[in-house]
Parts: C-alpha cells; sequence; structure tokens
C-alpha cells in the first residue's frame, strides 16, 4: 500500500452529499463523505441496507448527481458533466457486475458480451473475437451460444462479468454480485472478479452488506447512516476459499487489431 501512497488516487470524493426529497421529508443518504480510491485497489463498501452504500456507488458511476461536493474520477469531474458526457465517461472507463445479472434474454453470451463493444463502434469481428477471450477467460468456453435461460446463476453471473470487462475498462462497480448466489458459487465469483481485475490492474469497487467480504479487499469502506465510519486498508487481504481459477491467458489481453 505503500506504492499506492504515491500515486495519484483514480477516485476522490470531497464533501460528497446526497439529499433526497420524499414529500415534505429531506433524507440525507450521504452526508459529507470523502474518500481515496487508488488504482488497481479492491475496495469493499459495506454497510447494513439504508447505510447509504448502493447511493456512493451510483454517485461514483455517474448515475446520480450529488447535491453537494465533488467527484474527481480518471480525472475528470463528474458533477460538472452533462448527462451525454457521462454516458460517453462511463462508456470508456467503467464497467458494471450486478446482482440480477440483467442480461438479455434472447441473445447468446456472446451476443451479450460483445454488445458494449457495440455501442463504442468496434466492427463485428473485432468485438466478436474479444467477447470469445472474455468468455473462456471467464470459464465458459463451452457456454457461448447458450443463453441465459440455458446456464445457472453462476454462469449467468460469469458473462455479466466478462461483459463488464470487455471494453478493458479502469474501473469496475460491483453492486451485491453474488447476493443471488450459494455460498460456494459465491466465494467462485468473487474470486474470479479479484484475480482478472488484479491481473488488469482495475479498479473493483465492491457493495456488499456481507461483513465478511472485507476480508479479501484491499481497502474496507464501512458506511452507517450517510457517513464513512471506516476507512481501512487491509495490508494483508485473506485468500479466497475454494473457488476455480479463472484462466489466466494473455491472449484476453486485447491485441486485436481492426
Amino acid at each position: 500500500m505503500e506504492e499506492a501512497a504515491a500515486r495519484e488516487p483514480v477516485i476522490t470524493l470531497k464533501n460528497l452529499t446526497k439529499i433526497y426529497t420524499i414529500g415534505s421529508e429531506k433524507l440525507r443518504a450521504l452526508d459529507g463523505v470523502d474518500l481515496e480510491i487508488y488504482p488497481g485497489e479492491f475496495a469493499c463498501i459495506i454497510g447494513r441496507s439504508g447505510s447509504g452504500k448502493s447511493t456512493l456507488l451510483n454517485m461514483m458511476a455517474g448515475l446520480e448527481k450529488p447535491s453537494k461536493g465533488s467527484i474527481r474520477i480518471a480525472g475528470k469531474q463528474l458533477e460538472r458533466m452533462s448527462e451525454a458526457q457521462l454516458v460517453q465517461f462511463r462508456l470508456n472507463n467503467v464497467g458494471f457486475v450486478f446482482q440480477s445479472f440483467n442480461l438479455f434474454a434472447m441473445h447468446t453470451a456472446l451476443d451479450n458480451v460483445a454488445m458494449p463493444l457495440m455501442y463504442k463502434g468496434v466492427g463485428k469481428m473485432t468485438r466478436t473475437s474479444r467477447a470469445r477471450k472474455m468468455l473462456t477467460a471467464v470459464g465458459l468456453k463451452t457456454h457461448m451460444n447458450h443463453k441465459p435461460t440455458q446456464m445457472s446463476g453462476g454462469q449467468q453471473q460469469r458473462v455479466g462479468i466478462a461483459r463488464a470487462l470487455v471494453t478493458q475498462p479502469k474501473i469496475l462497480f460491483a453492486d451485491e454480485p453474488t447476493g443471488n448466489l450459494d455460498f460456494n458459487t459465491s466465494r467462485e465469483i468473487l474470486r474470479l472478479i479479484r484475480d482478472i481485475c488484479h491481473e488488469r490492474n482495475t479498479t473493483l469497487i465492491m457493495v456488499t452488506h456481507d461483513p465478511e467480504m472485507a476480508q479479501y479487499a484491499d481497502r474496507v469502506v464501512r458506511l452507517l447512516d450517510g457517513h464513512v465510519i471506516e476507512n481501512t486498508v487491509n495490508e494483508h487481504p485473506a485468500e479466497i476459499p475454494g473457488g476455480v481459477q479463472a484462466a489466466q491467458d494473455d491472449t484476453v489481453r486485447d491485441e486485436d487489431e481492426e
């Protein structure tokens, strides 16, 4: 972590505040959050329901505007951007893994993974090649032509991970990515996400209500009632028990030319 301290943070939040108006009431979902996260870190944001953790993730991902404060990510001030600029920023810099998978039911795994590249204007041959490599990396080489209904929950989440990482984002946001999975599959998925992100030096921000996840992270950020009550660096993250190692193949890296 000494190396991290010498680098510029990839995420800097200053006095981040979010207030929702519900009828005549005002709810402070975030109340003056200050936070720095460094490139390549696995940061685990934990807290009980209503603590503000999902709001914090949405703020960092540019999905919601803050009521007050600043959000600097990958050198850009998100709170100053228009919606069109935010859409472009997300396409170029971030990936998302969701609890509910959010796959297109009528499309194959290959098509689901290739879709973000289509939005970026990548040609069909290149995006298909990159999607194949990414699905192979997450252990789904034999499931590329399967649709979501033909796969287990764990396999669907692997497709979600491949889709999130195929654009080679600087930051991966994972919102309760193991929430709909059983214990053993959860550990496999968590190991897969962490291993690939470490391999690519991708910053991983994971929101969870499960305090056990904290032991596997490089940084633990605990929220309570919109406040950061803990922000600690884990010098020796625990190894994730069980699971299946993702294939670590140099061909996963984008070396395609159109």
